[in-house]
């Protein structure tokens, strides 16, 4: 059972407990009436049998016989958005607020149930109104806060985001830092947009600060060392990011390639096949495998390029990639001249499965994309994106052919 099942299990259990506390409570001031005892049983047994409409329908009728028992008010506002009917949820829980009889606590539980229902409405700015109300809360505060990120993290306003992300620190936020490192470095990406790399290795120090050796920032610097034309200090640095972080190697390789052959650097071609080899060899890297056969063919070392293909193929899956660059392999081949035209289309079909084939996947949900973004669009986490193949697109200014 999933936690969101768990979740739903326990809502009306809780509210069954808060109907009897409700009932305790008024017991000498209005007679009492029978419990709906079965109604919420029933529901329950709808929400494991993953029938939410009936559920839904039971949960509703329990608040027509109780109008005032709070905890059944915020199942059915749950419901409600987790269904999607996010204007019914937020007509709820503004009866809830405007109840003069709830406790602090449960006033502010109801607006936080509200400000998650703009958020996910898409109204902003009430929903930050409602967080930032809660802050200070002691029973919401800390989940206000990481609502109000939430709002500053969808409208990239990166600013209010580090602010938020600083308290949440405070409170001990377990990837507070991690987050407001990215904020940082998305920050310096703005400032490096403008041409303004003095303001933007500020931001690049400050999230180095917040997370050492964070392999985004590192790339940030590299950026900044190859504009001003330092090389060396940008390939090592390019280097030094893929090492702490192998899967970030998809984004990180075909830079490489470029700074080494595209230079004036001596010995640049050397030089690459020692980083290639390593990331290769030692990493277990496939796009640094394959990068070291096509430097292997461009320098007309075959025999060392055919060795370099066999340990792609060996791999177990075999990478798509691998396959591809095994048919071009064969089309140029003598003996299968006769055959041109099969191995071309053959190629064409591996080329058309990668490139529709994912080359991403988020490490904490599984959502997998072709583009690689620092925050996975699904769960929102930062720095989980993860290489799962490769594009053998070539490098730029270099065509198959001239290997």
């Amino acid at each position: 059972m999933t936690a969101g099942q768990w979740l739903l299990l326990l809502l009306p259990v809780a509210a069954a407990s808060g109907w009897y506390a409700a009932r305790y409570t008024h017991a000498r001031r209005r007679p009492l009436r029978e419990p709906p005892l079965d109604r919420y049983l029933e529901g329950v047994r709808y929400l494991l049998d993953d029938q939410t409409d009936r559920a839904l329908q039971a949960f509703i009728e329990v608040v027509e016989i109780d109008h005032e028992t709070f905890e059944t008010h915020l199942i059915l506002g749950r419901l409600f958005r987790r269904r999607g009917e996010v204007d019914r949820a937020i007509r709820i829980h503004q009866n809830l607020v405007a109840r003069p009889a709830l406790t602090d606590a449960q006033r502010a539980h109801a607006m936080y149930e509200m400000g998650r229902d703009f958020l996910l409405a898409g109204v902003f700015d009430r929903a930050e109104v409602a967080f930032r109300e809660l802050m200070d809360s002691p029973s919401v505060g800390i989940r206000a806060l990481e609502g109000l990120r939430n709002v500053y993290e969808t409208q990239r306003d990166w600013i209010q985001a580090i602010e938020v992300g600083t308290r949440l620190l405070e409170h001990g936020g377990a990837s507070a830092a991690l987050r407001i490192a990215h904020y940082e470095c998305e920050l310096a990406q703005e400032k490096l947009a403008q041409n303004r790399t003095e303001l933007a290795l500020e931001h690049v120090d400050r999230a180095m600060g917040l997370c050492p050796g964070l392999s985004r920032a590192l790339l940030l610097r590299a950026q900044v060392a190859e504009r001003s034309g330092d090389i060396p200090l940008s390939i090592e640095l390019e280097r030094e990011a893929v090492v702490r972080t192998p899967a970030l190697a998809t984004l990180v390789v075909p830079k490489l390639e470029r700074l080494h052959l595209n230079s004036a650097l001596p010995r640049g071609a050397v030089n690459l096949e020692d980083t290639l080899r390593s990331l290769a060899n030692e990493q277990k890297i496939t796009v640094a495998s394959i990068a070291l056969m096509r430097l292997y063919r461009r320098t007309n070392r075959l025999d060392e390029a055919l060795t370099q293909l066999h340990r792609i193929l060996a791999q177990r899956p075999v990478p798509t990639s691998g396959l591809l660059e095994a048919v071009r392999w064969m089309k140029i081949l003598p003996a299968v001249h006769t055959y041109s035209s099969e191995f071309a289309a053959f190629e064409k079909a591996l080329m058309d499965q990668l490139r529709s084939q994912p080359l991403y996947q988020c490490s904490n949900c599984g959502y997998q994309g072709r583009a690689h973004v620092w925050q996975c669009p699904s769960c929102r986490r930062w720095d989980t994106l993860r290489g799962i193949d490769l594009d053998l697109d070539q490098p730029p200014n270099q065509t198959f052919e001239s290997f």
